[in-house]
């Protein structure tokens, strides 16, 4: 029990954090979430590999057999080692986040659904905790994005439980779920699915809200990006620059001396194309009920535009340098 009070108390504290809702409990949230989801992810993951050091075992045992000839033994051999992860892929899913979650979808356990949400979830939190990007404009949604996923993964918890003694033993937070289950012997083995139940209930997710927020903050971005160019075209000094043009030059290598018509006949990643493509694929989220496609679909779109989002906001950045020690050295500065 005392393992599950490790996750219910994250979540219920996380929990607090959302109904806060100031951008610095969010961000404490989110972290937490991330913390917990990887927490249940790996005690599931441990739960799904019970058999690992016994099949190494075994198949010690059965080649011994079949080195004497035992042809029934031979075939035990090749079904064993068709078992048997390898120690390579073994320390990659105890080290990666993203291995542990297609590990458990390629075992049935978790939905394929669920798992580019917590990839592009998790990516977040590296983002938040690693590189202080905070994201505060879609924070709140994808922390209620994060509580029901975590939710999700936590109603595909595989453990067993038992609970000797009286559960005023147990911390609040668990109490109030393991309480129905009486005061002596096992505890129901559908705890977890329960847990997740009521605290998905509690919290809520308003998708049309929630879609709402995603839409905004990427078309936000596309606004940006558009604006970003338009503010090379009219800053870079150049003459008879035409639209289009920034977008080739802030994807260009410009090392070497280079004209503008050679900028212009060369073939780059991104064309105005994907621009109104983007802006789309955006507008087709308004359409979207099912909260994983959702995610899914817009972890693609911004997954796409990022990079040159921020080659753009590089050249911007760049030239508004480049303009402010002009405007100095103009006035003596």
């Amino acid at each position: 029990m005392q393992q599950l009070e490790l996750i219910v108390v994250q979540l219920e504290e996380a929990k607090g954090m959302i109904e806060k809702g100031r951008v610095a409990h969010l961000r404490l949230a989110f972290i937490l979430l991330d913390s917990v989801t990887e927490l249940i992810l790996h005690r599931t993951v441990q739960s799904e590999l019970w058999d690992q050091e016994m099949l190494v075992g075994l198949l010690s045992t059965y080649r011994q057999l079949a080195g004497h000839g035992s042809a029934e033994a031979a075939a035990e051999v090749e079904a064993i080692e068709a078992r048997i992860i390898s120690k390579s892929e073994l320390n990659k899913i105890d080290r990666n986040f993203d291995a542990k979650v297609n590990f458990l979808v390629e075992r049935g356990v978790l939905d394929a659904a669920l798992a580019p949400v917590l990839e592009k979830l998790h990516k977040y939190r590296n983002e938040m905790y690693h590189r202080d990007k905070l994201r505060p404009e879609v924070i709140k949604p994808a922390t209620l994005i994060y509580f029901d996923s975590a939710c999700t993964v936590l109603s595909s918890y595989r453990h067993l439980y038992t609970l000797y003694g009286s559960p005023s033993e147990l911390g609040p937070e668990l109490r109030r779920y393991a309480v129905a289950d009486g005061p002596l012997g096992f505890v129901r083995q559908d705890l977890p699915q329960r847990i997740a139940a009521q605290l998905r209930h509690e919290v809520g997710l308003d998708l049309p809200q929630v879609r709402r927020a995603l839409v905004q903050y990427l078309n936000a971005r596309l606004d940006e990006m558009r604006d970003g160019l338009t503010f090379i075209e009219d800053n870079l000094g150049l003459p008879h620059l035409v639209p289009g043009d920034a977008l080739r030059l802030v994807q260009a290598n410009l090392t070497a001396t280079t004209t503008l018509e050679q900028v212009r006949g060369r073939p780059y990643p991104y064309s105005k194309k994907d621009l109104e493509r983007w802006r789309s694929l955006v507008s087709a989220l308004e359409s979207i009920n099912d909260k994983h496609h959702l995610v899914r679909e817009y972890a693609g779109i911004e997954d796409a535009f990022e990079p040159l989002e921020q080659k753009i906001e590089k050249a911007v950045r760049d030239l508004d340098r480049h303009l402010s020690l002009q405007d100095d050295m103009a006035r003596g500065k």
